[in-house]
């Protein structure tokens, strides 16, 4: 099964783009909570509102900033 996760380097390169050095910086500034990103970051699926508003806030869309990944199934 596949699934969407965030893009961790299409996102650091945009906070490069917009002198943002740290995620607790991206949180304050876009509106989103640290451990959101965190989670994005760490493969959780970020299609939710706060993910828009982090795209929003960072002048992208959301399928730019995504990648498709192969899911790794548990089932024998």
């Amino acid at each position: 099964m596949k699934s969407l996760i965030l893009n961790e380097k299409e996102l650091r390169k945009k906070m490069i783009d917009l002198d943002i050095k740290t995620i607790n910086e991206l949180a304050v500034k876009s509106g989103v909570s640290k451990p959101t990103i965190y989670e994005y970051i760490n493969g959780k699926s970020p299609l939710s509102a706060a993910f828009i508003r982090l795209c929003n806030y960072l002048d992208m869309e959301p399928h730019e900033i995504l990648i498709e990944t192969e899911e790794v199934s548990t089932e024998d």
